[in-house]
């Protein structure tokens, strides 16, 4: 510590209380390198074990084509539409019953 003037300059070290040997930088970098490599050997052991159908789309394709098993809603007849005729004014609207207004309100607790 040396002082100049009304300023006081003190070292680094003697202001921390402690020497900085930089290891969290090196724990960081092994950390980042090491994670870099265990991704890296399990996405190429992965790839490297899987087979070449496996891998392109068009197995994908040929696997759905016996129609068997579909995730969507898609049928023969999808370009048609069961709709109204223009100018019907007489098609009455579809109804939906709405059990809970039958029920009797829950009765909300008291305010102590």
């Amino acid at each position: 510590m040396e002082r100049q003037g009304d300023e006081v300059h003190i070292e680094t070290d003697e202001a921390r209380g402690a020497s900085t040997p930089n290891i969290v930088r090196w724990i960081l970098l092994v950390s980042l390198f090491a994670a870099i490599a265990l991704l890296s050997i399990i996405w190429i052991t992965g790839a490297a074990t899987q087979s070449e159908e496996e891998g392109t789309v068009s197995h994908e394709v040929r696997d759905r084509a016996d129609g068997s098993s579909t995730d969507s809603i898609v049928g023969e007849n999808a370009d048609e539409l069961d709709a109204a005729e223009p100018g019907a004014t007489d098609v009455a609207a579809p109804v939906v019953e709405n059990k809970a207004a039958d029920e009797a309100p829950a009765a909300e607790p008291e305010a102590n």
